[in-house]
């Protein structure tokens, strides 16, 4: 056994899942313990060198509101920063950015080394330390590869590809979880003895170029913006680099090349059994699913500032090194390039989501959550998210508290948490906007003002960021406020209307509604005061955009929530645990089966399992009823 070596949670995995979790641990009171291979590791970012994007840049703004780190990180390094989706509504923009890679994985590593309260433990996990009390096992620990053990009240799996870690290259198997890392065989055993139902599922990732091998001369750029936005309101200065990325195409030869070698390719020719993520198929998925497009759009990226090595987005490959070449060469730009590291493709154990609950400790095992990839899930955003909400509910399962998860209407990480409470998983997840109903109000720009509520109940933020949180949002009442009762002309004509209602027309613009032909300057100088706060001049226009944002969408958001309101008392009609699915015939057997399974905590997430039908739920909510009052008369 490993000395002082009884903790409160014990964290297995060092990506982002498991940094999150082992950092809200400690900072909410807790003695956390970090397993991780190597601390140097720590933080690494095995596939893409960037953070954020449609769905995941809202996560990264969302955890760093809750206290998690990703976006103080990012911040900090970062090589160029865009907002997506600009020429769109604000709802789907959202922030990226390029990260140096390296120096990403060195703040993060520090950041966890250096946390009070917890301790990094360098080994490889090859098991579970269970005990049964009752009817129920209870897992206890960790055990180490060469016989020790990390003992803890909670265990937090967040291992990523590692369990059962199989790589692919063309006809090479390597054993492993990630390019250098070996996989983790025991705990896929461990987990099924436990009563866990586990699944296969795919991942991978592109060659990594030379940057001295590609010619960039007639390549289209792809700048940062000038105007570049931080993730985290945080961070008070922020002026950082912005690198080139460059935009390429295939060509028909590529696919001409893809095609000729689907037979040597894994994915095809059997070897692998895992399900790739739809979404973000590798290059020969691409080729095949999409026969009619002559051409597929490849980002060429840095990984960072030191690095000669390019990561090349959009050819996710686990064919052979030699037609990865040739593959490569068929691009234009890259006829001389250098492939420094092979593409290849990751096939994991994961344990489908339905098996914990929404506060991500597990159904039927006491002691034990899960977050990340682990859950079949995918990308660094996702993992952190979960990382955060399971570190935060295993500290407060130990102190008897009630469990916490933001709601679908108030963070995507409540839609994240509830579709994988009540959905059958069966590809790695990826977060979107279009996964979000109320995506209308869960825009980047007002995460401050969705989830200061819950900033502030889970303490991990210290006080003095809370208060600008609080400075942030009396800013933002004022500013609404000013523009929803200053009243003028209305310029079309008519009767007298006021500035907000002016904004939320789309020929009206702040700029325009603030000027002195409509406003005059004493609409703007009193805006202006509102919004200021100071000292704080980025977060005074992070206000502006939340505000203007907030009158534009405001018509809409209320339709929105008109068609919305029938469901949304569902969520709040609890099912009681242990309710008897199985004695319920009237239900019907698909539905039955599901909830059998998944075990909903209320009506509004059974109405959310595939399966599970309007007839189904009806009949269910009466049962529901039932059960609750004759358990009150008997009581």
């Amino acid at each position: 056994m490993i000395p002082g070596n009884e903790f409160d949670i014990v964290v297995v995995g060092g990506g982002h899942a498991g940094i999150e979790a082992a950092l809200a641990a400690a900072r909410l009171g807790a003695q956390a313990a970090l397993i991780t291979h190597d601390r140097a590791e720590v933080g690494r970012m095995p596939c893409n060198p960037a953070i954020g994007g449609l769905g995941k840049g809202h996560l990264v703004r969302e955890v760093d509101v809750l206290g998690g780190e990703m976006g103080r990180v990012i911040d900090r390094t970062g090589i160029q920063f865009r907002i997506l989706n600009r020429r769109k509504g604000p709802a789907v923009q959202a922030p990226r950015a390029q990260a140096d890679k390296q120096r990403y994985q060195e703040a993060m590593s520090e950041l966890v080394c250096n946390q009070p309260g917890l301790t990094v433990v360098e080994g490889d996990v090859v098991g579970l330390i269970g005990e049964t009390a009752g009817e129920r096992p209870r897992v206890v620990g960790a055990r180490l590869l060469g016989g020790g053990e990390v003992r803890g009240r909670h265990v937090i799996l967040c291992t990523g590809t590692f369990q059962g870690g199989l790589m692919h290259v063309g006809d090479d198997r390597i054993r492993g979880g990630r390019e250098g890392a070996a996989a983790s065989d025991g705990l896929s055993a461990d987990l099924v003895e436990l009563g866990l139902e586990l699944r296969r599922l795919k991942t991978g990732t592109p060659p990594r170029l030379h940057a001295d091998s590609i010619d960039t001369a007639d390549l289209e750029p792809q700048p940062g913006d000038d105007d570049a936005r931080p993730f985290s309101f945080r961070t008070r200065r922020f002026d950082p680099p912005s690198h080139l990325c460059w935009l390429v195409h295939t060509t028909p030869r590529t696919h001409e090349i893809i095609r000729a070698n689907l037979h040597r390719s894994p994915l095809y020719a059997g070897a692998i059994e895992g399900q790739g993520p739809r979404y973000c198929p590798s290059i020969e998925d691409k080729v095949v699913r999409f026969a009619d497009r002559d051409r597929h759009l490849v980002f060429l990226e840095p990984e960072g500032l030191g690095s000669h090595e390019i990561y090349v987005n959009g050819i996710s490959t686990s064919l052979p090194a030699d037609v990865q070449e040739d593959m490569v060469r068929s691009l234009p730009g890259l006829e001389q390039a250098r492939i420094t590291r092979y593409g290849y493709a990751v096939e994991y154990d994961s344990v489908p989501s339905w098996q914990v609950s929404s506060t991500l400790v597990c159904k039927s095992v006491d002691g034990l959550s899960l977050a990340g990839q682990i859950l079949g899930t995918s990308g660094y955003e996702e993992a952190a998210a979960q990382g955060l909400v399971a570190g935060v509910n295993a500290v407060r399962l130990l102190g008897g508290q009630p469990g916490w998860t933001p709601r679908r209407d108030e963070a995507y990480l409540g839609v994240l948490i509830d579709d994988l409470a009540t959905k059958e998983i069966t590809e790695p997840y990826r977060m979107f906007t279009s996964r979000a109903e109320h995506r209308l109000a869960l825009r980047c720009d007002n995460a401050e003002t969705r989830l200061l509520g819950a900033a502030r109940e889970l303490g991990l933020l210290p006080a003095r960021e809370v208060a600008r949180l609080e400075a942030r949002s009396e800013a933002r009442s004022a500013a609404m406020a000013l523009l929803e009762g200053w009243r003028l002309p209305d310029p079309a004509g008519g009767a007298v209307t006021t500035a907000g209602a002016l904004l939320q027309r789309p020929d009206f613009d702040l700029e325009a509604v603030l000027g002195g032909e409509i406003g005059g300057s004493k609409l703007h100088d009193e805006f202006v005061a509102a919004v200021t706060i100071p000292g704080e001049e980025l977060m005074s226009e992070a206000v502006v955009f939340d505000v203007v944002n907030s009158l534009i969408y405001s018509g809409y958001i209320r339709k929105q929530d008109r068609i919305l309101s029938e469901a949304a008392h569902l969520d709040q009609l609890e099912i009681p645990e242990g309710f008897p699915y199985g004695e319920a015939a009237s239900i019907s057997l698909e539905a039955r089966e599901k909830l059998i399974r998944m075990r909903p905590a209320n009506l509004g997430q059974a109405s959310r399992i595939d399966g599970v039908r309007a007839g189904d739920l009806a009949i269910l909510s009466v049962l529901v009823r039932r059960h609750r009052d004759a358990g009150e008369a008997e009581s």
